[in-house]
């Protein structure tokens, strides 16, 4: 492919027009398509290992990331940067040797399965030959500190050569156990190198397993010493771990699935603890049939001796750190299954960059500063009014995202629910208590918040919050939409909230919310919100137009804002707003000098209250993520993984046995109105008072 696109330069700061041309894994450019036809080149940009990425905000910029630089281009609109993508991505999975996983290619797992072990096989015998290159060089005539760095090289290299070994051995009884017609004999490549006794002893043990009733639960992948004790081969206990299991990829169409990424299903702290035990191979097959069953009571996740509620009160999140350089393989096999503007609604992405909170916890954290909540109350301009709901709103992101870190909460799962509440600083309780609503039993002066996971495809959240001493009520609905943005990761929240003034003839302002964003996800993650949002009350007839700036490509700063209100009626606005959603932002009347609008740092959040964790019920989000959280705490990645995957076991046979049943999932505390797509408190206030 070739054609014109806009480059941005350093040298002039500004950006010049360029002819492109894709040849082989190269990004070729000319001052012009007749500069081009001479070959007289400006530039090139290697493919071979490059990320394509593109801007959730702009609709013609997209950058080429390699080697540690950034190439910022441009087309002429939306169509023309998706061709140039697409075309890119293409060549940069062709020269970098990896392809898209697609059912449409016409490879089965197991077809991939054996190519890749072939793969391995050639890369053995590379290895061996190496090797004997090496033991060659080392007889000539060498200098004492040469043959000493030789000898350096052959050992390494023969135990690589090992460990390559039996890898192989286990891809192919692996292999074996995906496809139980293939012979073994066959199967198992035994190289001139390979040491016969190992690749009998598989070969025996396979004829072993094939005769006997048990073979299939108790293998014995150990080899005797020349002392008589039995070693586990090249480091690894046992391959009893390793069943016949469900293909999972990063995407897929079917309804009630979950993916994950390639990681351990076992604790492997727990694992390195009991090696040498004689009881390990039992215990771990007694976990891997709970995991299969979903029963999650039959797996020790070794956090017994935790506080659960301590936990939680610990809200310190830690950065990722840089993600290349730490969990690379499992980022390049992400990059491998997905493309630039992909949806991964689908798409569960790997445990150690999650937050220790389910996403319903997130926005109970909306509400963490009650005082501006209830704030928008008892005020008799409805000018002010709409000024105090804007107030609150801005306010309200900082302890929602107060870490900054890029990760991302827990997804909900179809019926959990959670439920807290908020005393109001400085103010004194009632002494009347609530009868129904978010938590009967409440005092009429504290904020109570309650949130339910309503739909599973597509995944959305509903939550409801009211003060009822104070007449007012927060009704919301979002649905989560991740895209792969190729540098970035981006979420968009679609949906509304309705935030309600009772006392005020039931004076309603619908309030829309940004999306967010993860960035520079090749290295050390980070968030930013971004995207226009508004404020608008149909009633008075005020509104705001606000927008969350997202970082340029070029300098300028993060996590800024800006915003204006307005009188219906009017061009001209009533305020103007600006600063940052994490810090500091002013307001500027039409006739009146800038202020300090929020400062969201200035006062702490109030602490929620929460039912303890083990008093909740089991789809209550605290206590059924607490295994998860506890082992992220302790940096258990493994542990964690194989809780969350539990959870999400849990779900998929129940999804089957609704399906079989021939039932319908039907919310427990929100039903949907005429309104397509909204869901409603059933006993929000105003509504239960009249039933």
């Amino acid at each position: 492919m070739e054609g014109p696109l806009s480059k941005w330069t350093n040298m002039v700061h500004g950006w010049q027009y360029r002819w492109f041309k894709i040849e082989n894994d190269t990004l070729l450019y000319y001052t012009s398509r007749d500069k081009m036809l001479k070959g007289q080149q400006r530039g090139q940009i290697r493919l071979n290992g490059a990320v394509v990425g593109i801007d959730g905000e702009n609709n013609s910029l997209f950058t080429i990331t390699v080697e540690g630089k950034t190439f910022h281009m441009q087309g002429r609109d939306l169509r023309e940067r998706n061709q140039w993508v697409r075309i890119l991505e293409s060549s940069i999975r062709a020269s970098s040797g990896y392809t898209k996983t697609n059912g449409s290619v016409g490879i089965s797992p197991s077809q991939h399965f054996k190519q890749k072990t072939e793969e391995a096989n050639d890369f053995l015998k590379t290895l061996v030959d190496k090797v004997k290159e090496l033991e060659q060089l080392k007889s000539g005539e060498r200098a004492h500190d040469e043959k000493k760095t030789i000898d350096s090289l052959i050992a390494a290299t023969n135990n690589l050569t090992n460990n390559v070994k039996h890898a192989i051995i286990y891809l192919q009884m692996a292999q074996a156990r995906l496809d139980p017609n293939m012979k073994t004999e066959k199967l198992i490549f035994v190289h001139p190198a390979l040491d016969e006794s190992i690749a009998d002893m598989c070969i025996t043990k396979k004829r072993a397993q094939q005769s006997s009733e048990s073979s299939s639960t108790t293998t014995d992948f150990t080899q005797t010493t020349a002392s008589g004790t039995k070693q586990p081969i090249s480091g690894i206990q046992h391959l009893d771990h390793l069943k016949p299991q469900r293909a999972e990829s990063y995407a897929s169409s079917d309804e009630e699935e979950f993916y994950d990424a390639d990681e351990e299903l076992i604790d492997l702290d727990k694992f390195e603890n009991e090696k040498g035990n004689p009881g390990t191979g039992d215990s771990l097959q007694r976990n891997d049939a709970a995991m299969m069953s979903s029963d999650e009571d039959g797996f020790d996740f070794g956090d017994s001796h935790e506080d659960f509620d301590e936990i939680y009160n610990n809200a310190e999140e830690h950065d990722i750190g840089n993600v290349q350089q730490e969990h690379g393989s499992v980022l390049m096999h992400l990059l491998s299954q997905v493309s630039v503007g992909m949806d991964l609604t689908k798409v569960t992405l790997p445990t150690f960059i999650l937050e220790r909170r389910s996403l319903l916890e997130m926005y109970a954290d909306f509400f963490a500063h009650p005082d501006l909540f209830i704030a928008t109350n008892g005020i008799d301009s409805a000018e002010k009014r709409m000024i105090a709901v804007v107030r609150y709103y801005l306010n309200a992101f900082y302890a929602a995202r107060k870490s900054g870190v890029a990760k991302k909460p827990y997804n909900a799962i179809l019926g959990e629910t959670f439920r807290c509440r908020y005393t109001v600083p400085n103010s004194k309780l009632s002494g009347n208590t609530t009868e129904a609503g978010p938590w009967p039993g409440s005092d009429e002066k504290q904020l109570t918040f309650i949130a339910e996971q309503v739909s599973h495809h597509p995944p959305i959240s509903a939550f409801y919050a009211e003060m009822p001493s104070e007449g007012i009520s927060f009704n919301a609905h979002i649905y989560t939409k991740s895209s792969f943005l190729g540098l970035s990761i981006g979420v968009a929240s679609i949906g509304e909230g309705i935030l309600t003034l009772h006392n005020y003839g039931d004076e309603q302002y619908t309030i829309t919310f940004p999306s967010g964003y993860g960035r520079s996800i090749m290295s050390t993650p980070w968030f930013e919100f971004g995207g226009k949002v508004k404020v608008a009350c149909e009633k008075t007839g005020y509104y705001a137009d606000i927008e969350f700036l997202t970082k340029p490509f070029f300098g300028g700063k993060p996590h800024r804002i800006q915003g204006s209100v307005y009188r219906e009626g009017t061009r001209k606005p009533i305020l103007t707003i600006r600063g940052e959603w994490n810090g500091v932002m002013y307001a500027k009347p039409v006739n009146g000098d800038e202020y300090t609008f929020v400062d969201v740092k200035s006062k702490p959040e109030v602490k929620k209250e929460c039912v303890a964790v083990m008093q909740q019920g089991e789809r209550e989000s605290r206590r059924l993520w607490r295994h998860v959280t506890a082992a992220l705490l302790r940096n258990r990645i493994q542990t964690a993984t194989t809780s969350k995957r539990f959870i999400e076991q849990r779900q998929r046979n129940e999804a089957k046995e609704r399906l079989e049943n021939g039932e319908k999932w039907t919310p427990l505390l929100f039903e949907t109105t005429d309104n397509e797509g909204e869901w409603v408190y059933k006993e929000k206030l105003g509504v239960r008072e009249t039933l």
